[in-house]
């Protein structure tokens, strides 16, 4: 498990071929254009990041393993690209990281009453609250989930005092009010009205971005000047584009080494130029 962790922040892996890192830059680059898209994902956002950094630092190696005379053409090849994944990676929300990495129960040694937990070396039994002596926001306490509908570990994020006010929910990611027990009967049905009124927004902002598809679906259908993709051509946004494989759509972003092009059918793609 070890060994894996440090694979992950690059250490211990060879420097990659000028081939190699050019499709990690690419595939780093889709995660990015992903990432615009979901960005009420923490853990995806989260991983895009590390990717990002990830391909940062084994772009640095590479340059460092070339001789010099290779070291400008690699820098040629693959700096602008490496720097206009960067600067968009840098647009994406940044997720604290104790927001995202959960920690998950720890077994004590020595013997326990039953139904008593042991988690990050604070202790109580079911029928006990948790002592809230020396928390801070961004540290743990048990606390009642009315989503997942259990007591949970939860992450500290507003205080009140000593008392915790905020937290949120390692098992599902909710964010809601901190308590020790089950919400009561008349909170419980504001939640549920609460929670289906949320749940009309996203087939209200569904339908809007649906129209959105429809009517660029229909105006690039009508475009009279269609321009054939071609990697190494230059263009602007607002422009049409035909592409051998998600046909016609319309540049929305023009950077220095590739496109970012919305299909009807297919949505956002980014488009490398050579």
């Amino acid at each position: 498990m070890g060994g894996d962790r440090e694979k992950l922040r690059g250490v211990d892996l060879p420097p990659l071929t000028l081939e190699q890192l050019t499709q990690e830059v690419r595939d780093v680059a889709l995660q990015v254009h992903a990432a615009q898209e979901r960005l009420e994902d923490r853990d995806f956002i989260a991983a895009v990041h590390a990717a990002v950094e990830n391909m940062g630092r084994r772009f640095k190696d590479l340059l460092l393993a070339l001789p010099a005379a290779e070291q400008n053409v690699a820098e040629r090849a693959l700096g602008r690209r490496v720097a206009d994944v960067r600067r968009l990676a840098s647009l994406l929300p940044r997720i604290p990281a104790n927001l995202v990495v959960s920690t998950p129960d720890r077994q004590v040694s020595g013997s326990s009453a039953v139904g008593e937990r042991r988690i990050t070396g604070v202790s109580w039994t079911d029928n006990r609250v948790a002592p809230s002596a020396g928390l801070r926001v961004g540290g743990e306490v048990e606390a009642w989930c009315g989503k997942c509908g259990e007591a949970k570990t939860h992450n500290v994020i507003a205080m009140v005092g000593v008392e915790p006010k905020q937290v949120l929910c390692q098992s599902c990611g909710s964010r809601h009010t901190y308590r020790t027990g089950p919400a009561r009967k008349k909170a419980v049905e504001g939640v549920a009205e609460a929670t289906a009124s949320r749940t009309q927004a996203p087939d209200r902002e569904a339908a809007r971005k649906a129209e959105i598809m429809r009517a660029l679906g229909a105006e690039v259908a009508a475009a009279d000047k269609v321009r054939v993709f071609n990697p190494k051509e230059r263009y602007k946004a607002g422009e049409i584009i035909s592409h051998p494989e998600y046909g016609r759509g319309k540049i929305e972003n023009v950077l220095r080494a590739s496109l970012l092009v919305r299909f009807p059918r297919s949505g956002l793609k980014p488009l490398s130029l050579i």
